[in-house]
């Protein structure tokens, strides 16, 4: 088995490979990432579309990706501007006419307000230092109010050098790296709040990853995070052609209990509030505020 954070095995041999319309990409296989349980001889579900598996972890039922993309590929192969386009074409091919009509749903939709996660931050945590996590070019972190200072890890240098400059007018800073390793450049209880928004289901560390963002959470500190809701009623209808997976974009498949499970054992009490866990949504707003 390879490590997820170095795509080394255990022997030191290469990683494992695997062809994608995009190119070889380079790929970890992992245990389940909320429960641990090594599920190595679980075969890829009904979801599933070669060489990218789809697992359900026998033990906690966590629904999740295996193999994964190291993250190197990320920035380069699987960049974000390159996987959108190859999944877009994919979704058009396959689903023309739900495509068409959901992509001019997306449009009507921006004539009305939307849930903004900066919002969000003020409303339930005090000023301070707030940490967008996957900031991108630090555009919504910056539309926080003057009193909360902004800070952001990003994997993209490109991204990242946007996003510092951005912050450093505030007072904050921008650290390039992934996630986990970026957060561990913080000191205890340093954040007041943290957004995380379309960026759970991409990380092939999530559990590693909220435990290290309650450390670095000020006691009663807030995260706020969006992430798609498999247990929507539209992914049972839908089945594979579900809008909400992205391969192999989107390694995580949270329902409401499977994120309230996970980030519960990582310190966090979890709440949705009246609409934040609809199963007529494709999405979920959900509040982890540190205990």
């Amino acid at each position: 088995m390879l490590d997820t954070a170095t795509g080394k095995s255990a022997d030191g041999a290469a990683p494992e490979t695997v062809d994608t319309p995009l190119g070889p990409v380079p790929v970890s296989r992992r245990s389940c990432p909320s429960c641990g349980a090594a599920n190595d001889d679980v075969a890829g579900g009904r979801y599933s579309r070669p060489p990218w598996s789809i697992k359900e972890c026998p033990a906690c039922g966590f629904v999740y990706l295996d193999p994964v993309p190291r993250y190197e590929a990320l920035i380069d192969t699987l960049s974000w501007e390159k996987s959108r386009e190859s999944e877009n074409r994919r979704r058009a091919d396959e689903r023309p006419v739900s495509y068409r009509v959901s992509a001019s749903l997306r449009k009507r939709n921006r004539l009305f307000p939307r849930k903004d996660i900066a919002r969000l931050a003020e409303r339930y945590a005090p000023p301070g230092n707030v940490v967008d996590i996957g900031c991108a070019e630090g555009g919504r972190a910056m539309t926080l109010a003057a009193d909360y200072t902004p800070f952001g890890v990003e994997i993209s240098a490109e991204l990242a050098a946007q996003a510092d400059g951005h912050f450093s007018t505030r007072g904050g800073r921008c650290v390039l790296a992934p996630a986990l390793q970026g957060l561990r450049t913080f000191e205890d209880g340093f954040f007041t709040a943290a957004m995380l928004r379309s960026f759970l289901e991409h990380e092939t560390q999530p559990r590693e990853v909220l435990a290290e963002l309650a450390r670095t959470l000020t006691p009663g500190g807030v995260a706020i995070v969006k992430v798609p809701n498999y247990g929507s009623l539209n992914r049972r209808l839908t089945g594979r052609k579900w809008c909400g997976f992205r391969f192999p974009d989107h390694v995580n498949y949270f329902t409401p209990e499977s994120l309230r499970a996970m980030a519960g054992r990582q310190g966090f009490d979890v709440s949705y509030g009246a609409t934040g866990a609809m199963p007529t949504s494709d999405n979920m707003w959900a509040l982890l505020r540190r205990r």
